[in-house]
């Protein structure tokens, strides 16, 4: 399980997110090819059928996701 340390604005808060498991929403949702288009510089860089998302939050909301429902406490529950 890949997992990503992001921080919100809300009161500094910071969760932890299973990567693994948001992309395989967003594979089952889209039916498309997911690419890490990342590098050092900008590792949340993600392509999904040649359209390209800067971080994990904007590729959550752009498929209309809760990126807290991919929190690790939230799938531990």
């Amino acid at each position: 399980m890949k997992t990503v340390k992001m921080s919100g604005s809300a009161a500094h808060q910071e969760t932890e997110v299973d990567v693994d498991a948001l992309l395989a929403a967003i594979n089952e949702i889209s039916e498309s090819d997911i690419r890490h288009a990342g590098n050092d510089e900008h590792p949340q860089r993600v392509s999904v059928d040649g359209r390209e998302w800067h971080s994990y939050r904007e590729l959550a909301d752009a498929f209309e996701l809760d990126i807290r429902d991919f929190s690790v406490n939230e799938i531990n529950r």
